[in-house]
């Protein structure tokens, strides 16, 4: 085949294949399309200005509905008083110090293994919460609600002043340290409440055998929600208490000889070991630190601390 054959060959292909297309696109519709397309085009503007309009009629019923529902918080009655209150309970760890703020923005300090009651909401005239343990509380002040801390058969009344609750499970004495303002002390063994001035502590036997009010060093007392142990002639059995609770070890004293010593000394960051090798020092004892074992059940001791004296 010549050149010129094989060029009009190849222009009768692009003939063909133009006629084909020209065939296909007028079988197309194009008033059916477009009146499809304009109608999507409708019908999405149509959903964006509707969006649009019950956006701002969402935003401006919002506003009224976040102005009386802070107007409702502020009044104090976020809910009606005669709904039913949930108690919650917070349990701080053995060696742990916890804060909690009420639901009346008072702060409360739990030191170790002490656990502390109170509703998720207050309701009434009162302001009520129970303790188990010992804790710090920085009462907010509210002329109208005084505010009530129950434990041990007692209750601890305050307006909005900061105290220290000493009442451990076991112990021998019941210990309230008042920091600042005033607070008023009910047991049914007083005839009338006791009130207590700053830097007063009220100790009670648990025993029921009587009370003593007198002046004590804040410090020693309050020190503990800042992670500090603080003693000043403090008895061994004392520390010891003190040391088993916040780094949930048992201890335990061999000699009577032992119970006789009283220390001075304040501790913040050290550890345990450090502690011990301290008191070593400052007095003719031996401790003797036993590691947890592991028992049938996959569960560990705690860490035993056997202190002798030295011979």
């Amino acid at each position: 085949m010549t050149e010129k054959e094989n060029n009009q060959t190849n222009d009768m292909q692009r003939i063909f294949q133009l006629t084909d297309s020209l065939a296909f696109q007028r079988k197309i519709d194009v008033d059916r399309h477009w009146h499809t397309v304009s109608r999507k085009i409708k019908h999405l503007r149509y959903r964006q200005r509707t969006l649009h309009f019950l956006r701002n009629v969402a935003a401006i019923l919002f506003i009224p509905v976040v102005i009386g529902g802070a107007l409702y918080v502020w009044s104090g009655k976020s809910v009606p008083d005669n709904t039913p209150v949930e108690q919650v309970t917070v349990t701080s760890a053995c060696g742990q110090i916890s804060k909690i703020v009420l639901p009346d923005g008072s702060e409360v300090w739990l030191n170790s293994g002490s656990s502390l009651t109170y509703p998720q909401r207050f309701t009434g005239e009162r302001r009520s919460v129970g303790l188990v343990g010992e804790a710090y509380f920085a009462v907010k002040a509210d002329s109208r609600h005084r505010f009530d801390v129950r434990v041990n058969g007692l209750i601890v009344s305050a307006l909005g002043t900061e105290f220290n609750v000493n009442a451990y499970p076991g112990d021998d004495s019941l210990r309230i340290t008042l920091s600042k303002g005033h607070i008023e002390i009910e047991s049914p063994t007083l005839e009338i409440p006791l009130a207590l001035t700053p830097g007063q502590q009220f100790a009670c036997s648990t025993a029921g055998k009587g009370f003593a009010c007198s002046d004590v060093n804040l410090y020693v007392e309050t020190a503990w929600r800042e992670g500090k142990l603080v003693f000043r002639r403090t008895s061994m059995a004392e520390i010891v208490k003190q040391l088993s609770r916040r780094f949930n070890v048992d201890i335990e004293m061999k000699d009577k000889a032992l119970y006789e010593y009283n220390y001075s000394a304040t501790f913040t960051t050290e550890s345990i070991g450090e502690i011990l090798s301290l008191l070593e020092k400052s007095a003719p004892i031996r401790c003797e630190i036993t590691e947890p074992e592991q028992n049938h059940e996959f569960a560990f001791s705690k860490r035993k601390i056997i202190i002798k004296m030295r011979k």
